[in-house]
């Protein structure tokens, strides 16, 4: 048996992330349509549901993640699990990442 540890990719790390919080697979599914900025038509004819189908499982998905909005869980998700994984990203001063090159800590 083999183990190999390295960087989670992001597509990785939204389902870890969204696993942990304990939401339904389609809670899962429509929380991830939702990060990509899809509207509740858009992920319901995407899925195939009703938009109150959609707006269901949102209920639940926001209920577990403690937050109101789809702008808070974003901000949650962002701020909470992604903005850590950029531990201390080279930054420019107008806030823009730089490349590693251009890196004055260097």
């Amino acid at each position: 048996m083999v183990v190999s540890v390295g960087p989670t990719e992001p597509a990785e790390l939204t389902a870890l992330v969204l696993d942990v919080y304990g939401l339904s697979p389609r809670a899962r599914e429509i929380a991830q349509h939702v990060l990509l900025g899809r509207s509740t038509s858009e992920i319901a004819g995407h899925l195939g549901v009703s938009e109150y189908t959609v707006q269901d499982h949102l209920k639940q998905v926001f209920g577990k993640v403690g937050v109101r909005s789809r702008r808070e869980l974003v901000a949650e998700l962002f701020f909470r699990h992604y903005l850590p994984q950029l531990a201390h990203p080279p930054l420019s001063t107008d806030g823009r990442l730089l490349s590693p090159e251009h890196d004055d800590q260097g």
